[in-house]
């Protein structure tokens, strides 16, 4: 733990208390719900830590518009939520299943996932491509946002002023599928992919690309999405897609793997989840006419 400076725990009893502590604290305050990505934390200046776990945000519920997910949920309570198996093809537990390990599972949220959004991240990626939104509570109250748009700004000052509150997930006619590498089982991303169709009358009606570990933090790729959309799933629509994401997709080199590493095997991760996208949602055009 490398927190050493912190001085003081507070438990809020709600939403506004917590806000109310943030801004004591000026800047040198932090929430608390999981606390995995505050153990790791390198700043030195927190002196307050503000436990939110006891505000309500814990809850997975499913509306006709889709499901809505406190930010307090870990992401072993997605995982076993049954509200969460059928969701869009059952990607949220295909892709937290290979997030981490299972006692770190029980310890990460939603939320913290959100607000850290690290660019090897898998929770981000998969976020954006479901067009995620977000709300949020800050001093000049609640407000909601398309979590694409927030990543665009200075989100991290952002949520170091508020509270976020839930993620909204949209409800999609077909689904998706993600796909990940890295060193093992339960690293971090090297690259990950998540993609989603819909199928109507044989065609793709809608398509959601995202890339992220690039080693930027994840992104769709409209380019993509418009090539696909009104084209009948085939293997050389997605042999096309993959030469179009090696030619286009901007990556970059750290020390972990090589832009050209990246390209080439951001072009197969694509293939890959497209298929097997177009194959679950043939699967629910099948079931629901």
């Amino acid at each position: 733990m490398r927190l050493r400076g912190v001085r003081r725990y507070h438990w809020a009893r709600d939403v506004d208390e917590a806000l109310s502590l943030l801004a004591a604290y000026q800047g040198k305050g932090a929430l608390l719900a999981g606390g995995v990505d505050l153990a790791r934390s390198p700043r030195t200046d927190l002196e307050g830590l503000i436990d939110i776990t006891g505000i309500g945000l814990t809850y997975l519920r499913a509306e006709a518009a889709g499901l809505r997910l406190g930010a307090t949920t870990t992401l072993a309570e997605v995982l076993g939520h049954p509200q969460a198996e059928g969701y869009a093809g059952g990607i949220l537990r295909e892709t937290l299943r290979q997030v981490a390990y299972p006692a770190l599972r029980h310890m990460a949220t939603l939320g913290g996932a959100v607000v850290s959004a690290h660019p090897w991240a898998d929770i981000p990626t998969l976020l954006v491509a479901l067009g995620a939104e977000v709300r949020y509570r800050s001093a000049e109250g609640e407000k909601r946002a398309p979590l694409e748009d927030l990543y665009g700004t200075d989100f991290r000052r952002v949520f170091r002023e508020s509270v976020l509150l839930e993620v909204v997930l949209p409800a999609w006619a077909g689904a998706f599928a993600f796909e990940k590498i890295g060193r093992n089982a339960g690293d971090i991303a090297l690259l990950n992919v998540c993609a989603g169709l819909g199928l109507v009358e044989g065609r793709i009606a809608w398509a959601r690309v995202a890339v992220g570990g690039r080693p930027e933090r994840g992104e769709r790729l409209p380019w993509l999405e418009g090539m696909l959309v009104g084209e009948r799933p085939s293997p050389a629509l997605w042999e096309r897609a993959a030469e179009e994401v090696r030619a286009r997709l901007e990556v970059g080199s750290d020390r972990r793997a090589s832009a050209e590493w990246r390209r080439e095997v951001a072009g197969v991760l694509v293939r890959r989840a497209l298929l097997r996208a177009a194959g679950k949602a043939a699967l629910c055009a099948s079931t629901s006419s």
